[in-house]
């Protein structure tokens, strides 16, 4: 069974959203993710041994896993979305990220389409691509060639990453993306758990 951090619900005892400060004000914070309240556990914890885990720093832990797993992948994405919230965000190239449109659901583009479906999407060839020919048309011009997106969906929150490359061609991997971020994730918190990270 596939470990999955995302099924604990971000309220407190109070019902408040502990993700970030006021409505409004501006600053984007993220409560630290505790290992001990906001994941199932496949194993037990050592408790002398408390850690928490920013979601920034999940986002680029797995990032990097993305980046020395998958062949040919140049830069990477990842977007974390609570309902229509965007509460983490970590790209190597903010210029890509907002070309994909990972900080709006709203806007036309392979993070919007896999938030909203789930799975995973390939633009294999961004010179004929007409899902979204501005998105490509941009990303061209930063020399990205081709990419993918995925998501991982769950009732509270969703968890989008793009990779891009510089050559053309669909993503070489051993399994879809939408599976490889599951298991990135699960690593990286089973790795924090166990004090490697």
């Amino acid at each position: 069974m596939t470990f999955d951090p995302f099924r604990d619900d971000p309220y407190d005892s109070h019902g408040r959203d502990s993700f970030g400060s006021g409505a409004g004000d501006g600053v984007f914070r993220t409560r630290p993710f505790d290992l001990a309240r906001d994941a199932a556990m496949a194993y037990p914890m050592r408790e002398m041994r408390p850690r928490t885990l920013d979601a920034a720093d999940l986002l680029a832990a797995v990032g990097e896993l993305a980046l020395q797993g998958l062949p040919g992948v140049s830069d990477v994405t990842l977007a974390f979305w609570r309902e229509d919230a965007l509460l983490a965000e970590v790209s190597t190239d903010v210029g890509l990220s907002e070309v994909v449109g990972a900080h709006d659901a709203d806007r036309p583009g392979p993070v919007a389409d896999v938030l909203r479906s789930g799975g995973m999407v390939q633009l294999p060839d961004l010179e004929s691509e007409s899902r979204w020919p501005e998105a490509a048309r941009e990303l061209r011009v930063r020399g990205v060639r081709s990419c993918a997106a995925a998501a991982l969906r769950r009732p509270r929150f969703s968890l989008a990453v793009v990779v891009y490359s510089t050559a053309l061609g669909p993503l070489r991997a051993s399994t879809e993306l939408d599976e490889l971020l599951s298991e990135w994730v699960s690593a990286v918190v089973r790795s924090q758990a166990r004090g490697v990270v």
